[in-house]
């Protein structure tokens, strides 16, 4: 019984120091992690709009365009060197992708046009649905405006895009969020066909 008792303190004790140890490293690693994901978003605004000098984000009060399928996470107006308004940079989560929420920035200019776009957090599966990072094929979306349309047979018009072979789901769900995307850069900054920026 007495060893018993021994036991059980010692994997209390052990569990407490691991749990505190835990903490303490926590504690010490959150502000450079923070700091990391906050340097990654922000050199991905520069990635998908590579003209803007700097970037103020937008006021967002209404973001009904994104439906339950996508988040609106960030918006900001995209200035060139001489303070001129060349766009703007979209934050977007859709959550309709195979293994959960993908993250996504796009750049938009005042025509509407898609100027750049990067997927910086998704959880889809390797082979398959992880190839929405690729360079080759996210950058497909590249020059598109209006809706943009995936296809499995092979892109042939403007707005179309080949979908990623074997993960149909991780493509629909960039797509929708890059629509939904571009509707909002239409509704909310007017860009595109017949908006006030065009």
């Amino acid at each position: 019984m007495k060893k018993i008792v021994i036991d059980t303190l010692k994997l209390v004790v052990i569990t407490l120091v691991t749990g505190l140890l835990l903490s303490i490293v926590y504690q010490l690693t959150k502000d450079t992690i923070a700091a990391a994901e906050a340097k990654e978003l922000t050199d991905s605004y520069s990635a998908v709009m590579s003209e803007a000098s700097d970037f103020v984000e937008a006021e967002v009060t209404e973001t009904e365009v994104f439906g339950e399928d996508n988040t609106l996470n960030t918006a900001l107006y995209a200035y060139d060197s001489e303070g001129n308004e060349i766009g703007a940079v979209l934050s977007v989560t859709s959550h309709k992708g195979y293994g959960g929420d993908i993250d996504i920035t796009i750049g938009i200019d005042t025509d509407g046009v898609i100027t750049g776009i990067v997927v910086t957090s998704m959880s889809e599966t390797s082979g398959l649905g992880a190839n929405c990072q690729n360079e080759e094929w996210i950058s497909q979306y590249i020059g598109k405006s209006g809706e943009v349309i995936y296809t499995k047979t092979g892109a042939t018009a403007d707005n179309e895009i080949d979908a990623i072979s074997g993960a149909t789901k991780t493509t629909r769900a960039v797509t929708n969020a890059v629509n939904a995307a571009l509707d909002f850069a239409g509704e909310y900054f007017g860009y595109g066909e017949g908006g006030e920026n065009s």
